[in-house]
């Protein structure tokens, strides 16, 4: 019983190994059929029964159809020629319809459902087709110089085509591949005229089909262009200037100026023929190129070169002088100069055929006061004609006799500002006149106008400081003509000042023209009371002494008084020399009554106020005074101070109102 009973023992553990290995069993089957399960669920993998068809291409264009062929083994087929790869059979609507356009690119799965095939019934076959793009390739065309045409492809527009090809419109086609499709297409009619350039892409086999989408982009090429022209150049202001051009119908014309020796672009263009208007610096000579460009980066036609004439008249008695630089613009075997062609108040008056003249005198009834304009014409004949005029240039006319010298001039400071009086020419003066006056930092230096004074013999010049320096002036005579002087002699302003500590000096140049100095006087004026005085005997001397005056006035203005040879006055700036205030101080003092250095007194000049404080070792205060005569006794409060050193502070004020002080120790001995 025991052994049947552990059998039966081992007998159930077994039973349950057993159970345990039948659920795992089941539930790997469950796990695999379930996988394949979730894979039936693509009808067109692993099909029970396989059908059979093909199709007329695998590689399609979007709107070409495809179509499906079964074998006679296949009855009843259905299709469907965009199953999505999900559905099971039963639930795909399948059709007897055996040809299909696709309206969209991709990748596409036809199956078929049907029966026969001699395997059963319920079969299943799946093909896959591609339908490619038939996007437009779009590019860009230009037309150019020479009946050229050029066409730039868009790259992001190329899509997958295998091929792609160009129609000129002309009747010659050309296919490029993807690669000749980065490099520059061009193509060179036969004769000019509009033509329709069309681009395809072009799929290889199987698909061997096209884009049905083309861009066409109609384009005019002319013939060769002919060198461009300038005909005409005319300068309208000091500012602007107009040039006029010509070039082959339907050119593109793009103007350039000279700077600094090389032609620059302006980013002016023009088509054909027209006129620029370039805003320049029209008072001095400028020089032009217009050149052909076109979207084919062809080498440019040039023109010559042109150049802007610049005419300058100036007025003198009788006549007018004009002068210009000699026309500058290209001059070749092919291009010649003719010409210049001078006109006055518009009209001719003058033709000159040396390029190289440059000046030209007109001396043809001129009259006072009339104003003359004159312009230049240069003409240079090469493939055509080109016209060079310049701006207009006036003056005005002068004629009548030409006025004498000026008589005296003096010069003289008054109120601190030069002062000029002149006497006007003996011949050649008209009723109404003009002085010109001029300037400069010395006799010797540049002059420059400075003011003019309208039908007066005077001027004072108030932009000049008279204390500061000496002015030297030139004075000319022009007459209501505009006829003028020789300029006067310099003269100039003496400026007086002080170069010694006990001296003045001042400058030697004349204010008199075209008399002498004869001598100098010192007018000294007392800063306090306002009296005056003067040194004589001065002689031609420019240094005087002040040592030999009275010193004991601190401070006093003085002027030199200049006499011409025949008694012409004339006054320099004033000048105040000022002495510093002299102090004194004794460094030692024996207060013992024995009437010799008793005590300490501070001695000095030009005093005007006055304070002395002495100051013990500690710095108290042990005397004070104001009074410059009084000093200290060498007592404090009464009692003798003790020997040894104290301190002292002075305090001065001069006459000029300046403050001095000195500090310092003195040594009182017993």
């Amino acid at each position: 019983m025991r052994i049947l009973r552990l059998w039966l023992i081992d007998s159930g553990a077994k039973a349950d190994l057993l159970a345990c290995w039948k659920t795992m069993a089941l539930l790997g089957l469950f796990l695999i059929c379930g996988s394949r399960a979730a894979q039936a669920q693509n009808a067109c993998i692993n099909p029970l029964f396989p059908g059979n068809f093909s199709v007329s291409k695998d590689k399609i264009c979007v709107g070409t159809p495809v179509t499906v062929n079964a074998p006679s083994t296949i009855i009843s087929a259905g299709y469907n020629f965009q199953y999505d790869g999900k559905s099971s059979i039963d639930k795909v609507a399948l059709s007897s319809t055996t040809s299909f356009t696709y309206s969209q690119p991709g990748t596409y799965t036809i199956i078929q459902g049907g029966s026969g095939n001699g395997v059963g019934t319920g079969t299943i076959f799946c093909k896959e087709v591609t339908v490619l793009p038939v996007d437009q390739v779009t590019f860009t065309a230009r037309a150019c110089s020479g009946r050229r045409a050029m066409i730039v492809p868009d790259a992001s527009t190329l899509g997958q085509y295998d091929l792609y090809e160009v129609y000129w419109g002309d009747g010659v086609r050309e296919q490029k591949t993807r690669a000749e499709m980065a490099l520059e297409l061009a193509h060179t009619y036969t004769n000019a005229g509009t033509y329709t350039i069309t681009l395809q892409g072009i799929y290889n086999a199987p698909a061997s089909c096209r884009s049905t989408i083309t861009q066409a982009a109609p384009i005019t090429v002319s013939a060769n262009s002919s060198q461009p022209l300038i005909t005409a150049l005319k300068t309208t202001s000091d500012n602007s200037i107009e040039i006029t051009y010509q070039a082959s119908t339907g050119s593109s014309i793009q103007l350039y100026q000279k700077v600094n020796g090389t032609y620059t672009a302006t980013g002016q263009n023009g088509t054909g023929a027209g006129i620029f208007t370039v805003q320049t610096d029209a008072k001095q000579v400028q020089c032009f190129q217009v050149q052909t460009q076109d979207a084919c980066n062809s080498t440019p036609l040039i023109s010559d070169e042109v150049c802007s004439l610049v005419v300058d008249a100036k007025a003198v008695n009788k006549q007018n002088n004009l002068s210009w630089q000699p026309y500058a613009g290209t001059i070749s075997a092919t291009t010649q100069f003719r010409k210049y062609v001078i006109y006055k108040n518009g009209l001719p008056v003058n033709t000159q055929t040396n390029r190289a003249t440059s000046s030209y005198s007109d001396a043809n009834n001129i009259t006072c006061g009339v104003q003359y304009c004159y312009t230049l014409e240069a003409t240079i004949a090469g493939t055509a004609q080109t016209v060079i005029t310049s701006a207009p240039t006036c003056v005005l006319g002068i004629n009548g006799e030409l006025p004498g010298d000026l008589g005296s001039t003096v010069v003289s400071i008054e109120d601190n500002h030069p002062h000029l009086l002149t006497s006007l020419p003996a011949t050649g003066a008209s009723a109404s006149y003009t002085l010109v006056i001029s300037r400069a930092s010395g006799p010797s230096g540049t002059f420059q106008q400075i003011a003019t004074v309208a039908n007066k013999n005077t001027f004072t010049d108030s932009t000049a400081d008279a204390s500061a320096a000496s002015y030297c002036y030139e004075v000319t005579y022009l007459s209501n003509c505009g006829l003028s002087s020789p300029p006067s002699s310099p003269v100039c302003t003496v400026f007086l000042s002080s170069k010694s500590p006990t001296g003045i000096d001042w400058t030697a140049e004349s204010p008199f023209t075209p008399e002498k100095i004869g001598n100098y006087i010192i007018e000294v004026v007392d800063s306090v009371n306002n009296t005056r005085q003067e040194i004589t005997n001065i002689g031609v001397n420019t240094h005087y002494d002040l040592s030999a005056t009275d010193l004991d006035m601190q401070s006093q203005k003085y002027r030199i008084i200049v006499i011409s040879e025949n008694g012409a006055v004339s006054y320099s700036n004033f000048y105040t020399f000022r002495r510093e205030a002299k102090i004194w101080v004794p460094d030692a003092f024996t207060p013992n009554n024995d009437t010799q250095n008793d005590t300490f007194v501070v001695k000095g000049v030009y005093f005007d106020q006055f304070k002395l404080i002495m100051y013990d070792r500690w710095g108290e205060v042990i005397y004070e005074t104001t009074d410059k005569n009084q000093g200290w006794d060498g007592k404090v409060k009464g009692q003798d101070a003790l020997t040894g050193q104290y301190m002292y502070r002075v305090e001065v004020i001069d006459l000029t109102g300046m403050k001095t002080v000195r500090t310092g120790a003195v040594l009182l001995i017993r």
